[in-house]
């Protein structure tokens, strides 16, 4: 069974995680992809890349399922955000091999990441963090890790181009917990939006989702 989890965030609200343990005709067998997602899928060469997308399209099937509504596929818009066919939900999905994940909401937009820490977060920091943030983690690769997944979980509840990491989207300091709800902030055209941005542990990843 593919499925590692299946949570219920609330009576909108899920968010599942998949083990990839399936071939590709095996993935290919059990989940529907749109015209869209098949095109996409042609693009990909490397077979674990595309494993990884399927098996997000995979959690994103078995959340619309949580809801009693037909799965048609995804298709992306401009800004390469994944959208339901002929359902009206927010979706976001991500994966880092050999896990993928994914979030559903019946009203808000939302947005998910899976990342596993590893020494190169720390060597582009920099890039994605102020200072505050940095000297928050004071080394710890797993905190370092939070502030990088839930910078992108905002990036993609956004939905659109054009935020920066460093400047526009803020964590603010935490205290480190397996699973934990910290305060995060992004601005955007001159409005700030109030964020309440949700961690946890998982088989050696961290996952983080907001709406």
């Amino acid at each position: 069974m593919p499925i590692t989890k299946i949570e219920k965030i609330n009576s909108n609200s899920f968010w599942c995680l998949w083990e990839i343990t399936e071939s590709l005709d095996q993935l290919f067998g059990k989940i529907t992809l749109s015209e869209d997602g098949k095109s996409e899928m042609e693009e990909i060469s490397h077979p674990a890349k595309k494993q990884e997308r399927l098996a997000s399209r995979g959690c994103i099937q078995e959340l619309v399922k949580q809801f009693g509504k037909e799965y048609k596929g995804i298709t992306k818009d401009e800004h390469d955000k994944p959208h339901l066919i002929d359902v009206n939900f927010h979706i976001s999905i991500s994966h880092s091999f050999p896990y993928a994940v994914a979030i559903i909401h019946k009203k808000l937009h939302v947005g998910i990441d899976i990342e596993k820490p590893v020494e190169k977060l720390g060597r582009i920091a920099h890039r994605f963090m102020n200072d505050d943030e940095f000297a928050d983690c004071e080394g710890d690769m797993k905190k370092l890790c939070i502030y990088w997944s839930g910078k992108e979980a905002i990036y993609k509840l956004n939905g659109k181009v054009g935020l920066n990491f460093k400047k526009d989207i803020r964590i603010f300091p935490f205290i480190h917990h397996k699973r934990d709800i910290i305060r995060s902030e992004f601005s955007v055209a001159g409005t700030t939006v109030k964020i309440a941005l949700n961690y946890q542990e998982l088989h050696e990843h961290i996952i983080c989702y907001c709406f």
